[in-house]
């Protein structure tokens, strides 16, 4: 009697467990739908952004960066985006097996910018040299990159890096999500075309509407295109990393409720053939019982 009320107590747990992991599973989808919502908005506006980059181009030269004054042995910085929860480890440990295998034995020469905390605790951890960190919420807005984008502006103005480098998880759908590296500066047109290819822009959609004008306050020489660029880089990596974030733990709630299911079917079939036991069992003891009497 007490191995069936034992499978009986497991089932139960097992239970209550897949109704908790069906709950944080629908809270995920809701979220991921969410981020697939701004996504889309931020495609929308990139086509204008770029509609913009056109017009100036003509008039500025968006790629001087003064590179003769830039030191290219000097050292790198990294942007690593990573998930400030658990229950989605595979996003993360893409990014730190690409650090270990690229930037562990210089580790002295490389500076690290954490988005999220679990990024945080495994880079300190390892006794990385973290020189800031920012945590993004759910909503993603681009205000929230602006602690990354104003280190970035000081650096640059003080030529402290020779490249700066983004990493983070690229959002392709619910169910394709791989590592991207991106590099922010020196930021040139092989690097923009990759930008562009990156948010799946087609030539097409960035054609030039001359009946559009175009007011850029308070001249063009004065407009901060690298500052801009580098805003949006960075509000594009996190929007796409904290979607893959909200995949990536739907897909594992989705298969641990599927392994519950498993597990209640399996623990169901031992329950009966326990119970189909003690019954024999007590038959076999009463024919016995008899048998003795007569």
């Amino acid at each position: 009697m007490a191995a069936i009320k034992q499978v009986k107590s497991k089932i139960k747990s097992v239970k209550n467990l897949q109704k908790i992991i069906k709950a944080l599973e629908i809270v995920s989808t809701i979220k991921l739908q969410k981020l697939k919502s701004a996504m889309m908005n931020y495609r929308a506006f990139m086509r204008s952004f770029f509609w913009v980059l056109r017009k100036i181009r003509s008039e500025v030269n968006i790629f001087d960066f003064d590179e003769m004054q830039r030191d290219a042995s000097g050292k790198v910085l990294l942007i690593v985006a990573t998930s400030d929860r658990g229950l989605c480890w595979a996003i993360n440990s893409r990014i730190f097996r690409q650090m270990e295998e690229k930037y562990w034995k210089s580790k002295e020469n490389v500076d690290i910018f954490v988005v999220g905390k679990k990024g945080v605790d495994y880079f300190v951890r390892n006794g990385r040299n973290v020189v800031g960190s920012v945590v993004i919420t759910d909503k993603v807005e681009l205000q929230e990159t602006k602690p990354i984008a104003l280190y970035i502006k000081k650096a640059l103005e003080e030529k402290k890096y020779s490249k700066i480098k983004i990493y983070f998880n690229y959002f392709k759908n619910t169910m394709q999500q791989y590592l991207t590296r991106f590099k922010l500066y020196p930021l040139d047109e092989e690097s923009l075309g990759d930008f562009v290819s990156f948010i799946e822009l087609e030539e097409s959609e960035l054609s030039t509407d001359e009946t559009r004008t175009l007011m850029v306050e308070p001249n063009l020489a004065e407009f901060e295109f690298l500052n801009l660029m580098i805003r949006n880089i960075l509000y594009s990596a996190v929007l796409n990393n904290k979607t893959t974030e909200h995949a990536s733990r739907m897909i594992a709630m989705k298969s641990a409720k599927d392994n519950c299911t498993e597990v209640i079917t399996q623990l169901k079939i031992l329950y009966n053939k326990t119970r189909q036991t003690k019954v024999t069992q007590e038959i076999s003891e009463i024919v016995s019982s008899k048998s003795a009497i007569e």
